[in-house]
């Protein structure tokens, strides 16, 4: 199956990628609940790389998804998680998509 950006895949479930060509790490916070992990970690050039681009915070609120490069620098950003899919891709740190699809509607 190709992922796509356009496909409800269940609330709270995130897709990131990394099409920037650097090296960058990724988390997703776990503020409105206490499952899952907020570590680091690489990011995939593919959202079909369930081992790096998937994260499932099964549909709780608000978290934080932040990125980071080799240097240490970092942007980040606070979505609300619930009821959607949501799609990120990271271009550079003044360019990341963040594409959200409910399950009435699908599209990008």
């Amino acid at each position: 199956m190709t992922i796509d950006c356009t496909e409800f895949m269940g609330a709270g479930i995130v897709y990131i990628r990394n099409e920037s060509g650097n090296n960058m790490q990724t988390f997703v916070s776990k503020l409105s609940h206490d499952s899952g992990s907020d570590n680091w970690f690489v990011v995939s050039a593919s959202f079909e790389d369930d081992a790096h681009a998937k994260w499932n915070r099964s549909n709780h609120g608000w978290e934080v998804i932040a990125f980071k490069d080799d240097h240490n620098k970092r942007v980040g950003f606070y979505v609300d998680l619930q009821n959607v899919t949501t799609y990120v891709t990271f271009h550079s740190f003044s360019n990341v998509q963040i594409k959200q699809v409910h399950k009435t509607n699908s599209g990008c």
